[in-house]
């Protein structure tokens, strides 16, 4: 229960976050900056947060890409103290930084000082106050070359990692420094930090490093109270240069993190190292013990041989990269495309997942279950394209089964994909467009669209009906629409067309969203469109479900019918499928079937939260029943989902004994137990489940023959089928 918990929670805040954001959250200045300079004690000397920074925006694509120098300096402080145990005077940045700015001529710089101007004793008002006057200092040179200043909070000072390395000391020491430092000296560091944070309206932006640090070493500790974050308690290890790089990248509105192969990661630290040695060379300094560094021309020729082998890496990884798979009598074609770190682009990564049935020559459309906002909805969305169910109802149409999965990291801002003019509509026009090349259906690119969209998929799909209303069969508004952001001026309206209202949508918000204080924009915001969309003659159901608040629940016993009847009623003849862009038939000859029909299962959804099945399911398929080395049988299946209810599981039997059911225990945290267990997000979770089973009790002599059952959701069994030996 803890991590379903966990996952709502991250619903709240991302539904929170979309509800203040722009509909474009625009990259900051640093990214418009020719060269950005970093300055900082031993931390940023060492440099790998500032190579993250670097080898991330090669990675995104930035552009424009910012060049960067790190003139970090390994012991030096912004307020010019030093303690008496240090074996020399620590440098102080005052006495660099008018030839730093002279020689480096940065646009941008970035600072990071704190975790030595405290010298590792108790807090002290007039060390704290040399601290604030060197970093005031710095604002006014900065500000005098005519650059923009970045200051970063000091990072935590780890005293867990040193509790029992002797090197901490209680208050009262007569003496204290960085071998024999005082034990709560992050107590003096969350002093620092605060006050940089204080001084936002002064510079151009403040970055807090320590709460992502603090975090994270708090989460780790849950489970492993030896961890640390820094073993010195100073210096983060590689993982906490990490989190210092994105927590930088996202402050400059880079929310994306892409995974660099080592040899990448190698090449680009050599590079900064060697211009850091350089640089620092060039500019001076006074701390004994630095090997000088090249001459900067010199040092410059060596990074530019660097920059050719790096360029290469980077562009094989800025490659889409596709890949296909077996799934359920089918097959699933996959893309996926890295995050560019640029206004006009996608900044998320994301992967396209689309299922084709064996034995279809032409696809007829293509059903796209968008997933919602939070890193557990996009986890969700990797499973879309497995899920049997939504297979059954693709196969029927001979359609295929779409499942977009964005990038699955913690906190990023949902606009960047939800609203489709931030990237995602282009993105997934050229997924259509690979996808229809690597799976060999050239019609992949044409075909019209179901579009099924929970929380912020909702918000997608709402925004993708104005764009592209002539390629949408049917709407399934799941928990969300953009329409009361757009209606309210809280994102650009967008312009829609009178066939945005030819397009049939169905809102199906939670019951326990009515008056959430939090989540009732799901519900007020598909009421308001609905109005608004019925004065312009729009087919738009309001289709509550009477059981759940923001989670799917069984919401797929009426969507699936839903798509199932327009499927029927729109999709153009087959014949007409050959050639171009499909033609949709309208809506309005389907209204006396739909009443007939339809409207009575809309009734008993909204009373019951499901819908009914008194049909059995289809039986497997292709059961086979194999002797193992080891003396077990294995016996392997196929099934199709039940139109109606889909698959709650199977029975199998040897002769004609039971002897298993699959699964053991059947879960239904969000409704109907299912085979492929379901999660908040109307998607299968993981691992998925085989249709398999081993007989460690087979007889040893004997080959018998094995039947299983299919078990729809309602309880109703299929005829046996035999294993074929």
């Amino acid at each position: 229960m803890p991590r379903v918990k966990r996952t709502m929670l991250g619903f709240v805040w991302m539904l929170l976050i979309a509800a203040a954001v722009p509909a474009q959250a625009q990259l900051q200045f640093p990214l418009q900056a020719k060269r950005i300079v970093f300055l900082g004690d031993s931390i940023t000397h060492g440099g790998a947060y500032v190579a993250w920074i670097d080898t991330q925006l090669r990675l995104q694509n930035a552009n424009p890409r910012p060049e960067i120098i790190n003139l970090g300096l390994s012991s030096e402080t912004v307020s010019g103290l030093s303690e008496p145990v240090h074996p020399f005077p620590r440098p102080d940045l005052a006495e660099r930084i008018d030839r730093v700015l002279a020689k480096s001529k940065p646009d941008v710089v970035v600072a990071c000082y704190g975790i030595n101007d405290g010298i590792y004793y108790p807090f002290d008002e007039k060390r704290f106050q040399a601290f604030k006057d060197g970093v005031n200092r710095l604002i006014e040179k900065v500000r005098g070359a005519g650059a923009k200043l970045v200051l970063l909070t000091p990072p935590p000072f780890d005293q867990l990692a040193l509790r029992d390395k002797g090197k901490l000391k209680p208050a009262g020491e007569p003496e204290y420094g960085y071998t024999a430092m005082y034990e709560n000296y992050d107590e003096v560091m969350q002093k620092y930090s605060q006050w940089v944070l204080e001084q936002k309206p002064r510079v151009d932006m403040v970055v807090d490093i320590r709460t992502p640090l603090a975090e994270h070493a708090a989460a780790q500790r849950k489970t492993n109270p030896a961890y640390a974050l820094s073993p010195d308690g100073i210096h983060p290890t590689a993982e906490g240069h990490r989190l210092m790089g994105e927590a930088i990248l996202k402050a400059w509105g880079v929310e994306s993190t892409l995974e660099p192969d080592a040899e990448l990661r190698k090449l680009v630290q050599q590079r900064m190292s060697l211009l850091h040695a350089a640089w620092l060379t060039e500019v001076g300094h006074t701390r004994p013990g630095i090997k000088a560094g090249l001459p900067l021309a010199e040092a410059e020729a060596k990074a530019a041989e660097l920059e050719q082998q790096i360029n290469a890496l980077v562009r094989e990884a800025q490659q889409p990269r596709t890949s296909q798979r077996p799934s359920n009598g089918g097959t699933i074609y996959s893309v996926f495309y890295p995050s560019q770190a640029r206004a006009d682009a996608l900044r998320l990564s994301v992967t396209y997942s689309l299922w084709i049935p064996e034995g279809v020559k032409q696809l007829r459309g293509i059903i796209v279950h968008q997933h919602g906002c939070g890193r557990g909805a996009s986890l969700g969305g990797q499973t879309a394209a497995d899920d049997l169910h939504w297979q059954a109802l693709a196969k029927k149409w001979e359609c295929g089964l779409l499942g977009p999965a964005f990038e699955p990291k913690e906190g990023v801002n949902c606009r960047l994909w939800c609203d489709p003019r931030n990237g995602s509509g282009d993105k997934f026009l050229e997924a259509l467009d690979q996808l229809a090349q690597l799976s060999g259906h050239p019609e992949v690119a044409t075909v019209p669209w179901c579009l099924w969209g929970h929380s912020g998929g909702a918000f997608w799909a709402s925004l993708m009906l104005a764009k592209h209303p002539e390629r949408i069969v049917a709407i399934w508004l799941r928990s969300g629409t953009a329409y009361p952001y757009w209606a309210s001026g809280q994102i650009e309206a967008p312009t829609l067309t009178d066939a945005a209202y030819t397009v049939p949508i169905a809102g199906n918000p939670g019951k326990k969203e009515q008056g959430h204080e939090r989540f009732r924009i799901a519900w007020d915001g598909t009421e308001q469109m609905q109005a608004e969309f019925q004065k312009h003659g729009a087919f738009f159901e309001f289709i509550p479900d009477p059981r759940t608040g923001h989670e799917c629940g069984d919401s797929r016993y009426m969507a699936i019918p839903f798509f199932d009847f327009w499927l029927q009623h729109r999709l153009p003849a087959k014949s007409e499928s050959a050639g171009g862009q499909p033609k949709l038939r309208p809506f309005q000859p389907a209204l006396t079937e739909w009443k007939a029909t339809m409207a009575p299962l809309v009734a008993e959804y909204m009373r019951d939260g499901s819908t009914a099945d008194t049909t059995p399911p289809p039986a497997p398929t292709k059961v086979t029943a194999v002797r193992q080395n080891d003396g077990t049988i294995r016996i392997d299946w196929e099934a199709e989902a039940d139109f109606e209810s889909g698959i709650g599981g199977f029975v199998i039997l040897r002769g004609d004994q039971e002897i298993a059911r699959l699964p053991e225990k059947p879960i239904g945290r969000f409704g109907r137990p299912l085979f492929q267990t379901m999660s908040y997000h109307d998607t299968p979770e993981q691992p998925l489940p085989e249709m398999s089973f081993v007989d460690r009790a087979a007889p040893p002599n004997a080959e018998p023959v094995y039947r299983v059952r299919t078990i729809n959701s309602v309880g109703l069994q299929s005829p046996p089928t035999a294993s074929r030996n």
